[in-house]
């Protein structure tokens, strides 16, 4: 710990230019940002309060499965819920009332931990997924909170720093009440790294059990008059150094057929200008949404660079690249695709769903690709209907088929009760 507090006090030289930062690019505003010390605009509570934390929109969209069973729960308690950044944020806001508050998660120094501590005053700490901050697990077990981390998992790279910093890691595996981890590889990792047995869960991956979002076919119809349904594939949260990949990809398909579509939408719309750059070097036609430009018939790329449309997009294509895959990032969620009967092509990087795309590929419900050509060829494989039916119905056997979500919620529910 002391190597990372050393580490912590000298970054305290750079946190008022990166606020600065931050408000100047519209990542946070000023009361968000002021969140982030452990100042609030919130009343301070009158009852105990239970801490839900989910860091980004992916972690907060797990959350959001639990949030209704644990304000029934815990109806006699305040519950605060917190997120790491403002897309987050602004999504959380549906869920404040009475009851439950919102606020940025307060960052991991002492000063800003202990005037946190105070104003709220946890009993306990729901934490989502791989947000795990070692002072905040540290001061709140001090506080007497308990800790329960829910959804969890670990990755390889996430693994080997924790085995690299032992001190760290003893601090969290000793001070955290209980695992809840969201596969077997997981678990096994878990296991390694030191948790004892009896606070270690093997749970389902609770993101499967998120109810999926309305789409308005109205909205699918247009996009599919100029975007045929069965010629169009998605591109899923893309990062830079894959578009290329991608395209290259593209470039093949329409080889051997000439009206294929793609409805390409990159992880951060901010990037906008730098696809655009991109695609107009490969001289394809293309339009753009945050230019208030819809899918036309002319055009082979629809440049999707909005947040919260996805569902829309896997509804409106047959299949869905699912990116952050070609390149080591860890790859995204095949949950929503295959909610949308979209489906899945990935790339060989998925640390962050192993467990999910391992059982996939091994029954037959997504096809793996590792470069341009592939990608082609898969896209090619996925257009004959019947083969694409049994690859989504493949997929959804292996996700929905389950009753499991009640008994999930109350055994992890019970464990924060005790």
């Amino acid at each position: 710990m002391i190597k990372y507090n050393l580490f912590l006090f000298f970054a305290w030289l750079f946190v008022i230019p990166a606020g600065l930062i931050r408000l100047y690019s519209k990542k946070d505003t000023f009361y968000t940002l002021i969140s982030r010390f452990a100042f609030f605009k919130n009343s301070k509570p009158a009852k105990q309060t239970i801490w839900c934390h989910a860091a980004s929109v992916g972690e907060f969209n797990t959350l959001e499965t639990l949030i209704p069973d644990i304000k029934e729960t815990f109806k006699n308690y305040e519950i605060l819920l917190t997120v790491s950044n403002i897309v987050a944020y602004e999504q959380a806001k549906i869920w404040t009332d009475e009851q439950i508050h919102l606020a940025i998660a307060p960052l991991d120094f002492h000063s800003v931990l202990k005037r946190f501590i105070k104003y709220w005053k946890p009993i306990a700490l729901i934490t989502m997924e791989n947000e795990i901050f070692p002072n905040r697990i540290v001061l709140l077990k001090k506080a007497r909170c308990k800790i329960v981390w829910v959804n969890a998992r670990i990755s390889t790279k996430s693994m080997k720093f924790w085995e690299n910093n032992s001190n760290l890691k003893n601090q969290v595996t000793k001070n955290i009440d209980h695992v809840f981890a969201q596969d077997k590889i997981t678990h096994e990792r878990f296991k390694k790294l030191g948790f004892d047995i009896q606070k270690l869960t093997q749970i389902e991956n609770l993101k499967k059990f998120r109810a999926p979002q309305k789409v308005d076919e109205i909205h699918i119809k247009e996009i599919n008059k100029s975007f045929a349904y069965e010629d169009t594939i998605c591109i899923a949260s893309s990062h830079p150094g894959e578009e290329v990949i991608i395209l290259d990809a593209f470039k093949l398909a329409l080889q051997k057929k000439s009206n294929l579509k793609m409805i390409l939408v990159p992880r951060h719309p901010k990037r906008m200008k730098e696809i655009v750059n991109l695609i107009e070097e490969y001289q394809f036609k293309y339009s753009v949404r945050s230019q208030n430009e819809s899918p036309c018939s002319d055009n082979q790329i629809y440049l999707a660079d909005t947040i919260g449309e996805l569902p829309l997009w896997y509804s409106s294509c047959s299949v869905t690249f699912v990116a952050g895959s070609l390149l080591p990032i860890g790859g995204h969620t095949p949950y929503e695709p295959t909610f949308y009967s979209s489906a899945i092509i990935h790339g060989p990087h998925f640390s962050n769903f192993e467990d999910a795309y391992y059982t996939l590929n091994k029954n037959k419900g997504a096809l793996k690709v590792t470069n341009s050509e592939q990608l082609s060829q898969a896209w090619e494989k996925l257009r004959n209907k019947k083969y694409r039916n049994n690859t989504i119905l493949n997929a959804k056997n292996i996700f929905y088929n389950s009753d499991e979500k009640d008994v999930l919620l109350n055994i992890i529910l019970k464990n924060i009760l005790n």
